[in-house]
């Protein structure tokens, strides 16, 4: 015997605004999973698959306690629930995200040996065509084992396998589904425990993705970092060496109150870890990051339901994965996030959360984890500065000699700095600055910054304004302001003589008539010096003076 019915609801805007407001595609598992565990189910079992027609199927099978006929109802309508109150899904919204498929197939037979199946065929085309969809119910007299299966066929979404595959499912499941709930570190309280259904059972899902040919058994108990105060060095990080592997938990902490005749409380327990340490504990999506993943949850029923960051008031949130439980709370439609987040109840609940964490939680982990990352990366940059030291001591030996005993510098220079060096110490030796001072006798000032490197002073003790470049064509390409240069000492001029060149906006020719070299401009000329042209001449000269001597 079978019969239609039609969801008690006037609009079908809201069923088809319940199945498209999903965060994660993975959603439709939370429901399926949080269903069986109020049904009192140990096993639970996953099947993703496509039928022969290739049609994306998800079934959800378990040996829970299964559903009369009152229950079937309230799984296709909106506005009520089964679950007590405290409960998630307590207005019976969830299982409305399964609508947005091509058919939803249910079979139960309860613990009063009741069998029943029911059926809803194109909920999707039929919300879309602005008609709530039917279903059919049909009690049988034979049955299978006690529990529920429900079939979702077609479930609206484009590439299913990104969404549903053994390692996305895992990872959701341990972290956002009862499958992967904390409510195990608080089972030995009293007052939790009668707030929390199944505190003491953990149950056993199995995941079989036909698809990819692949099975596994995940047992319902949330992943935390294993503690690992005191990790060895590990020589494949190359910076955090040891804070890469460390972990500490914090927790259970509990903390409860009465506010206007009814109780409320509020359960904490996380931990503080490396990078690797949190990623043991999670796959992470394509283009999804350690921020978007970790930090501190709000949950009911030690489900997360919604990330409050705010609450560590730190940008190193990432190192941090707790879990902040309240049955006060009150989900929105999607169980995405808190309701009554404004009423007095759960400021308080906040407010505890916060001192846990400032108080209890991150003193410890400033004194032993981040301090450990700051002695890691000052480690660090004294590793690389000695490797920098170490590869020019290496650049310094491959480097041509400037061959001139007169002068302290040792090595030909490399860029502007260098030049700069070199122009100093030939014009602050005796025997060497006559090639220099007739033009410049005396710095001033010597600034990188400032539009002018170098303020000297010349023969004639008036100011001149001196630019430094390792090459003349530098000069060109750093477009200065004319008016701020009278020289320019570089290492060696690399541009054509005679030929035009331009420089913020200005012309100018370069001139080597042997006893002077210029830029000239229309209405000005920029004297230069060549240090490897007065290098040369130095070298020349000494050992002019030592053949004389050997004469």
């Amino acid at each position: 015997m079978s019969t239609i019915f039609s969801p008690e609801v006037k609009d079908c805007s809201v069923f088809k605004e319940i199945a498209l407001n999903t965060v994660n595609q993975l959603e439709i598992l939370r429901e399926a999973i949080s269903n069986a565990d109020d049904a009192n189910a140990d096993k639970i079992y996953i099947t993703i698959e496509r039928d022969l027609d290739g049609e994306f199927m998800i079934i959800i099978r378990d040996n829970g306690d299964g559903m009369n006929i009152e229950e079937i109802h309230k799984f296709f309508n909106l506005g009520f629930s089964h679950k007590q109150f405290n409960k998630i899904g307590e207005k019976g919204l969830g299982t409305k995200i399964f609508y947005k498929s091509k058919n939803i197939y249910i079979e139960t037979n309860n613990k009063d040996r009741e069998s029943y199946s029911a059926n809803m065929n194109e909920p999707w085309d039929t919300l879309s065509k602005g008609t709530v969809p039917k279903y059919e119910i049909k009690e049988h007299k034979e049955g299978f084992n006690k529990g529920t299966k429900i079939v979702i066929k077609g479930y609206k979404i484009d590439n299913p396998e990104q969404f549903f595959n053994i390692d996305t499912i895992k990872d959701y499941i341990q972290w956002f589904t009862i499958g992967g709930s904390f409510r195990n570190i608080f089972a030995n309280n009293i007052k939790v425990r009668s707030l929390v259904n199944n505190i003491d059972s953990v149950p056993q899902i199995i995941i079989d993705d036909k698809i990819s040919k692949k099975c596994e058994v995940v047992v319902g108990i949330h992943q935390f970092e294993e503690p690992n105060e005191n990790p060895i060095i590990n020589i494949e990080q190359v910076k955090y060496k040891r804070s890469s592997d460390y972990s500490r938990p914090f927790g259970p902490f509990n903390r409860e109150t009465n506010i206007n005749g009814e109780y409320v409380s509020v359960q904490v327990y996380g931990t503080v870890s490396g990078v690797n340490s949190r990623n043991k504990i999670c796959k992470l999506k394509e283009n999804e990051s350690h921020k978007l993943r970790f930090g501190l949850y709000l949950c009911k029923d030690f489900i997360p339901c919604t990330r409050m960051n705010s609450l560590i008031n730190t940008d190193e949130y990432e190192h941090y994965h707790i879990m902040a439980n309240s049955q006060n709370f009150k989900l929105t439609s999607d169980r995405n996030n808190i309701s009554n987040i404004d009423d007095l109840k759960i400021k308080w609940v906040l407010q505890q959360i916060q001192d846990i964490v400032e108080n209890q939680i991150k003193p410890i982990a400033e004194r032993e984890y981040f301090a450990m990352i700051k002695k890691e990366e000052e480690e660090y940059e004294i590793q690389k500065k000695c490797e920098r030291t170490i590869k020019n001591i290496d650049k310094v030996y491959r480097m041509e000699n400037l061959d001139v005993d007169a002068l302290p510098i040792l090595k030909r220079p490399r860029n502007e700095i260098e030049t700069a060096l070199l122009f100093v110490s030939i014009l602050s030796n005796q025997d060497t600055k006559v090639y220099i001072q007739e033009h410049i006798r005396k710095i001033a000032s010597y600034s990188a910054k400032l539009p002018t490197d170098m303020v000297c002073i010349n023969s004639e003790d008036k100011i001149i304004l001196v630019e430094v470049e390792f090459k003349l064509s530098n000069f060109l390409k750093h477009k200065h302001p004319i008016e701020t240069v009278d020289y320019i000492v570089c290492w060696k001029i690399d541009i054509q003589e005679n030929k035009v060149y331009k420089t913020n906006n200005e012309t100018c020719v370069f001139i080597d008539d042997n006893e002077n070299k210029y830029l000239a401009f229309n209405y000005k000329n920029i004297r230069i010096i060549e240090l490897k042209s007065i290098v040369d001449l130095i070298k020349l000269n000494l050992q002019y003076d030592l053949q004389m001597e050997e004469i």
